[in-house]
């Protein structure tokens, strides 16, 4: 299985996408110890918002420049569709 975590942003007024940066796996464990939520969802299932401060410190970590006035932003996990859509397939041809 392939999943990808990201950091995106939200615009503020019109809550459209506006940023998306992948988050390297290596730097996971550093992210997890960043949100105090990520003890009950450790693999970012559900996507987690951050407040400005989580955000300004995440950032940092990941050598990112974000604006936490303009954006809401969440820590986010994402398979690859190409990997879902061949397992389904693969379910569909079993049945």
């Amino acid at each position: 299985m392939t999943v990808t975590w990201h950091l995106r942003g939200f615009h503020r007024h019109t809550e459209f996408l506006a940023v998306d940066f992948e988050i390297p796996q290596a730097m996971l464990p550093a992210v997890r110890q960043l949100l105090p939520g990520a003890e009950e969802d450790p693999d970012f299932v559900d996507p987690h918002e951050i407040t400005p401060d989580q955000t300004a410190r995440l950032a940092e970590a990941l050598d990112l420049t974000v604006d936490p006035q303009l954006h809401y932003y969440y820590v986010e996990s994402e398979e690859d569709p190409y990997v879902v859509a061949a397992r389904v397939e693969a379910m569909r041809a079993r049945a």
